[in-house]
């Protein structure tokens, strides 16, 4: 039985004269990234934007949280084992690497490798590059020695492996080529090129190379003698990582959607664990649908039901990974980015325009009603009001940790101000509305109330703009912590993810007045209505 990636989250109750009910299903998993077999045979994942690692059962699919979000192993992205049962572990955005005893005791290798990804272990010996313009690849030493470079000044490296012949391979994303390294020193090789962004590789049982072609979605395998390249399988593009199991069957990750495929032998396919959001973040209704930001991709819901990519950061000139988003005129959207960004997205032709950039972590984002954006930055505890051109035109400054924003038809603005555990309203100064909250987040206008989503206590509140009652629509919401440990705060990587990477969960308005509410704890959508009667 497949365990939920929240097992704490429970079911979300609503207050009289409402229900609830899912529009998107809650994930097993925080995304799919690096992954190896365990000696216990298990398949083990990390989830580096949930904080998470998880134990599949290859033979049942059965799943197991092995280190769970909130515990001492904060943002892994890949990992490998020694002979003696010790797991090592990059954490991309926080940029160490870690050990993991067979008791569960964590210890620290190293914290001065930004970026830390891709790793293998080899004879006792550990492996790891960095993910990053200008990454190095390394040797680490569990003992606390100094660590020996292999090579440094490259293209974004990823995922490696030792190979038949002794030597260490590794991907460049940003090139396309895969380099070879002697173990003991030596320069580098390149030994192919011509790859579509490659972000892993492994050997098989015969000694062949599989790469994964994340933008492609091909599976690819080379003859190490020949160099010859055959396409071994085809998914789909966002391709993150992959394992080869001793019968032959290789599993493959995704960073895009958080879902494993199975690869028999003979090069056929099938969906192993479903596919899932990996936030979600943020809502908006837009040109009688509903999107979802999920961090790599824009997601379209469908109206019979499912979910689609409207967009996501393989396609070319889309701005980059999702925070904020709105609903902007003609069935467009705009979102803020990971890289301080706020962009234009139209949905139907797929193309952007970023409007302004440079933001200190930008995150909830409104269109006010004569056409401007709204963005608050979380990152200053600022909110302004981008105009055309992209001037910036202030509206507050000094809030803690302000996360979303919402406007009146009148104008009035009211932002949640999430580190002061309050919402305030932004006119010729700051006017409290509602304190003593616990972590607001999402933020919406809904006739004369505001709709706020309280993370903290994982409630979602309607509050009168008139009289300033207070009441609850509904709680035990899959939200934030979903009632289990809270994710310890992530650095990030500058240029690329710009810590420190916070929490968000979104709502937004739909027709009747319905609320949907990003469940970012289970990875679901939910939607709170008007009960029957």
């Amino acid at each position: 039985m497949m365990q939920s990636r929240c097992p704490t989250a429970g079911e979300p109750i609503a207050a009289a004269g409402r229900k609830i009910r899912h529009v998107v299903n809650p994930s097993p998993l925080y995304g799919s990234n690096g992954m190896r077999l365990g000696p216990d045979g298990w398949l083990y994942v990390a989830q580096v934007f949930g904080s998470q690692i998880t134990a599949l059962d290859p033979a049942t699919g059965r799943t197991r949280i092995v280190s769970p979000r909130g515990g001492p192993i904060v943002s892994p992205d890949d990992l490998d084992y020694d002979s003696k049962g010790v797991m090592y572990i990059t954490e991309y955005l926080n940029q160490r690497v870690v050990a993991r005893m067979p008791n569960g005791e964590v210890r620290v290798i190293s914290d001065q490798v930004p970026g830390a990804n891709g790793i293998t272990v080899y004879k006792e010996r550990v492996f790891i590059d960095e993910c990053r313009a200008g990454g190095r690849l390394l040797e680490l030493f569990p003992d606390g020695r100094t660590p020996r470079l292999m090579a440094e000044g490259l293209a974004m490296p990823n995922a490696c492996a030792v190979g038949p012949d002794g030597m260490l391979y590794f991907p460049e994303v940003l090139s396309g080529d895969i380099w070879r390294v002697p173990l003991d020193g030596g320069r580098r090789e390149r030994f192919i090129s011509g790859l579509q962004t490659p972000p892993a590789l492994k050997f098989d049982n015969r000694g062949a190379l599989m790469v994964l072609e994340s933008h492609t979605g091909d599976v690819t395998r080379i003859d190490l003698p020949s160099r010859r390249k055959a396409r071994f399988a085809t998914l789909e593009p966002g391709l993150d990582n992959l394992v080869v199991a001793p019968d032959d069957r290789v599993f493959v990750s995704s960073f895009a959607h958080g879902g494993l495929w199975e690869i028999a032998a003979d090069g056929r396919s099938k969906v192993f664990l479903p596919h899932g959001l990996i936030g979600p973040w943020d809502l908006a209704w837009s040109g009688g649908a509903l999107f979802i930001g999920d961090g790599p991709s824009l997601i379209r819901v469908r109206s019979e039901g499912g979910w689609e990519r409207a967009g996501w950061v393989g396609d070319a000139g889309f701005p980059g990974m999702v925070r904020g988003l709105c609903a902007g005129p003609g069935g467009n959207l705009y979102l803020t980015t990971t890289v301080g960004g706020v962009a234009s997205f139209d949905p139907q032709t797929h193309s952007a325009a970023v409007l302004a950039s440079g933001l200190d972590r930008p995150l909830g984002i409104v269109r006010s009603p004569h056409g401007s954006m709204i963005v608050v930055e979380n990152g200053t505890g600022r909110v302004f009001e981008l105009l055309d051109g992209g001037e910036l035109k202030p509206l507050a400054g000094g809030l803690n940790s302000p996360t979303a924003v919402a406007v009146a038809p009148n104008g009035a603005c009211y932002v949640s101000e999430t580190g002061a555990g309050r919402v305030v309203r932004i006119d010729a100064g700051i006017e409290v509305m509602a304190d003593a909250l616990d972590a607001p987040q999402g933020l919406a206008v809904a006739d004369d109330a505001l709709i706020v989503l309280d993370a903290g206590s994982r409630q979602l509140l309607e509050i009168g703009l008139r009289d300033r009652h207070c009441r609850a629509l509904a709680s035990n919401l899959p939200v934030g912590s979903g009632g289990g440990l809270a994710a310890k705060p992530m650095p990030g990587i500058p240029g690329i993810f710009p810590g420190p990477f916070v929490p968000f969960a979104g709502i937004a308005i739909g027709p009747q007045g319905r609320i949907f509410i990003a469940g970012d704890a289970d990875g679901s959508v939910l939607v709170i209505e008007h009960s029957a009667g």
